[in-house]
């Protein structure tokens, strides 16, 4: 296979290899969440940054890899999707606990990365490492907001998703302008991505309205366990 000339490689949902590569992905982030659930302190949180470093090096190795197999270019390597800007932070957050960069992993990768495995799309091909790589990415933004969440004990604040929204507008300007001077199509602002998901209507630009409603609503659905607790607790406190 000619590695400068590799196609984008689809998965189709629910087939042999989705099941045994998705599927074999969302049970190590339930078995790894579920360990650092039941550890002690410090152990959790030694394992936490264990991740961390690991998801870090996993980042940085795609950008080498790319370089090294010469197909690395500033119109497909950047990492300006979701995702991508995702699968960086989601190392560092293990390591520093930052609130703000946990609530965008929280809401990003919980939605976009999970979306990702359901529906595989790897842009750049279906062999060597990079097919590997995809499923470490996505899945370790999955894991990295669990792992947070679940077994280091981080919690979104109040109207966050309204926050990470707001935010999330200006980053899709700022990657339409870039995308606009190099040519590129990051966060599918300007082509729609290929992979068949129901979510996606319509062309351009409209498909782009699709993807603000369904953010709406993944946001509020991630959003809304966290309401509901916290609303619990107050008035268990209010009680006492």
């Amino acid at each position: 296979m000619n590695l400068l000339l590799a196609p984008q490689y689809l998965i189709p949902f629910g087939s042999s290899e989705w099941f045994k590569a998705s599927g074999t992905t969302f049970l190590l982030i339930a078995i790894i969440v579920g360990a650092g659930y039941i550890l002690t302190h410090s152990k959790k949180h030694t394992l936490g940054r264990f991740i961390g470093f690991f998801l870090l090096a996993v980042a940085i190795s795609a950008h080498l890899y790319l370089a090294w197999v010469n197909r690395w270019t500033f119109q497909d390597s950047l990492p300006l999707h979701l995702c991508g800007i995702s699968g960086l932070l989601s190392g560092y957050i293990l390591l520093t606990r930052n609130q703000i960069l946990y609530e965008c992993v929280l809401y990003w990768g919980l939605a976009g990365a999970t979306h990702s495995l359901l529906t595989p799309d790897m842009p750049q091909g279906g062999e060597g490492y990079m097919y590997y790589e995809y499923y470490l990415q996505h899945g370790g933004i999955i894991l990295a907001a669990l792992y947070a969440t679940i077994a280091m004990g981080m919690r979104p604040r109040k109207n966050s998703w309204l926050v990470v929204f707001g935010f999330s507008q200006v980053l899709m300007l700022v990657v339409g302008i870039t995308n606009y001077l190099i040519g590129s199509n990051y966060m599918f602002l300007c082509e729609r991505p290929l992979v068949d998901n129901p979510l996606i209507i319509g062309q351009w630009p409209w498909y782009i309205i699709s993807f603000e409603v369904a953010a709406i609503v993944h946001f509020l659905l991630i959003y809304a366990p966290f309401w509901w607790i916290n609303k619990k607790e107050k008035t268990t406190t209010a009680k006492v």
